[in-house]
């Protein structure tokens, strides 16, 4: 079977005992990983800490946390936690967020963002590997002395970046185990990884060691009208309400005129206004929508582009039926 995950955006906000069943038929249909999103809803960590005792052997990643409102410290013991909890199932993904989320809901700076989730990962890094050496960045440091005082049942923990940029994309290339980009179309995916394979090669790291695991908006659906409107809604979100990276994004893609117009009205508060004007063109290219055949034909265009660990990542406002049946469409259920 083909490497695929699932991001639990689309019922991270339902009853908790809806999650446990979302999490279980990914389970049962071998998705390799399931990741939390951490906005200003549940934490990632204890979510993920309460599916690890309902499920056997899914990984479970946090996608992403931001790496402001904890400090390395406690990213490690988290993950570290997850990882005993979950029995060596824990990745860590990180990112820097976006100012609504860091500082309008955290109240915290957001300064130097890349060189912070640098000197973040290393941090993390050498705590998760029970050294005692502290850490000295130039946004962060940790008295030596310190290790942490948890099991760790195996070697490390993997830790992946959700990196933007073209800076930030050489960044995780030297520093990460793995890479989650969020709007990213075959041909986009293609060109950025050509950037990733040149830094992997100038750091001595092969290309084996790293893994290309795209967020992938994504509904089964044999109403494409219903499918496309949700899509729409979804896009729209991210490019005009949750900060600038997203939206530049989408502009460094091709469509800057788009995102410029979605702001716009997302920031006037016409937000259907806002969903109206994410084209079909701009949501065929980061999203997937259509029957099940059409889906995985898509999800094999990305793996030829490049894409290691496609992330199946469902509408927040997807119905919990179409949620479940996409999972079931493209994921293989076990005999």
């Amino acid at each position: 079977m083909s490497r695929i995950g699932i991001a639990l955006g689309a019922v991270h906000d339902r009853p908790f005992a809806e999650v446990v069943t979302f999490a279980r038929a990914a389970e049962e249909c071998r998705y390799e990983a399931l990741f939390v999103p951490e906005a200003w809803g549940r934490d990632a960590f204890v979510t993920l800490g309460a599916l690890a005792r309902v499920t056997e052997r899914i990984g479970l990643g946090t996608g992403i946390v931001n790496i402001y409102s904890r400090t390395p410290a406690l990213l490690a013991m988290a993950a570290l936690t997850l990882d005993e909890i979950s029995g060596g199932r824990a990745v860590l993904g990180l990112g820097t967020s976006g100012q609504r989320v860091v500082e309008g809901w955290h109240g915290v700076p957001m300064a130097r963002p890349l060189r912070r989730l640098r000197e973040t990962t290393e941090a993390v890094r050498g705590i998760v590997s029970g050294s005692r050496r502290g850490y000295t960045g130039e946004t962060l440091r940790i008295a030596p002395g310190f290790a942490v005082a948890l099991a760790r049942p195996r070697e490390g923990i993997p830790i992946y970046h959700a990196s933007l940029t073209p800076r930030g994309i050489r960044q995780c290339a030297e520093v990460a185990d793995g890479w989650l980009p969020y709007f990213a179309s075959p041909e986009t995916l293609r060109a950025d990884l050509a950037m990733i394979e040149d830094t992997l090669r100038g750091a001595g790291r092969e290309r084996a060691s790293f893994t290309v695991a795209p967020f992938l908006p994504v509904i089964v659906s044999d109403d494409d009208a219903i499918a496309r409107a949700v899509l729409r809604r979804h896009l729209a979100f991210y490019i005009g309400g949750m900060g600038r990276f997203y939206r530049e994004t989408v502009a460094r893609h091709g469509f800057g005129g788009a995102a410029a117009e979605i702001l716009r009205l997302w920031e006037a508060r016409q937000r259907d206004a806002a969903a109206d004007a994410v084209s079909d063109e701009l949501l065929d290219a980061f999203a997937i929508v259509g029957d099940a055949r059409r889906c995985r034909a898509r999800l094999d265009d990305y793996r030829a582009a490049g894409a290691d660990l496609p992330i199946l990542a469902l509408p927040g406002d997807i119905a919990l039926a179409d949620a479940e049946r996409t999972v079931r469409a493209l994921g293989a259920p076990e005999r």
